[in-house]
């Protein structure tokens, strides 16, 4: 079947970032699959760019059921480990961040994605970061796929910047959180966007939480903008998502808890049963 430019349709997954609560994907990529809806290409942010690596090399129910495993064994001792000398070294200038991102990356080598460079991804994948020196978002089809994955998610003060092809970059949510955008320039024809959380009311309970936040107000004009114009060219399915309720990013508490969330709100909304949909 063809779309409407000269090329065939092509259906895009986008993961947005949010730390803790990239879980809620896991549940949603169960029912899109579940419902036969699958990608032709994967573009992520951040934990999206995790959870789309991941999907792009286990392209099944089966894969996405191991990577729902996978975050039940995650633990945040695990990825933000807590040690008083580097907080007391990021505090006074002497770091640029807080974690050791040693725990990122044997996390990402554990979850074994069957491919070891971005173009031998068995569906097409795409991962954003943030050039730090000019602030523009870039995308990474090519190279190798644990740099770039460390890079797209390294969220600036807690991680520090990643260098792919002589430039430094960070977390891709700080300017692409949702790159509907880059994917309909990447072919795609209809595009499904699953984001890791309702709007949150709540006040942030942590500094980093803060910082989080801060980049989600800064981001939510100009993404909403950006969708807009992306709907009137090509079909962008918004994936509901559960609500936040205050959950921070750096707890991994609840993950399968957030995982059931987004896939009973998924399903519910593929069925088109707004009345099961949690306001």
């Amino acid at each position: 079947m063809e779309g409407n430019g000269s090329g065939p349709d092509r259906t895009a997954f986008v993961l947005t970032g949010g730390g803790s609560l990239g879980a809620v994907q896991v549940g949603m990529l169960y029912a899109l699959l579940e419902a036969g809806v699958r990608p032709d290409l994967v573009v992520g942010s951040s934990v999206g760019a995790l959870n789309g690596a991941y999907l792009a090399g286990h392209p099944s129910l089966e894969g996405v059921e191991a990577l729902a495993g996978l975050w039940e064994s995650i633990k945040r001792t695990e990825i933000f480990p807590i040690s008083p000398r580097r907080m007391v070294a990021g505090a006074l200038g002497w770091r640029n961040h807080l974690f050791d991102p040693l725990g990122l990356r044997t996390l990402i080598l554990r979850a074994d994605l069957g491919f070891d460079r971005l173009e031998d991804a068995p569906v097409p994948l795409h991962a954003m970061a943030t050039d730090v020196s000019t602030g523009t978002p870039v995308v990474l089809s090519r190279g190798d796929v644990i740099d770039a994955l460390m890079a797209s998610a390294a969220m600036p003060g807690a991680f520090p910047p990643v260098e792919v092809d002589g430039r430094a970059l960070i977390d891709g949510s700080v300017t692409a959180d949702a790159p509907v955008e880059q994917a309909e320039q990447l072919g795609g024809t209809s595009i499904y966007l699953l984001s890791t959380s309702a709007q949150d009311e709540t006040a942030p309970r942590g500094a980093l939480d803060m910082v989080q936040r801060a980049i989600e107000l800064a981001l939510r004009q100009s993404e909403s903008g950006r969708r807009a114009e992306v709907s009137s060219r090509v079909p962008l399915h918004v994936v509901p998502a559960p609500p936040r309720a205050g959950h921070s990013v750096f707890d991994f508490g609840r993950t399968t808890e957030l995982i059931d969330s987004g896939y009973h709100q998924t399903a519910a909304w593929l069925a088109g049963d707004l009345s099961q949909l949690v306001a």
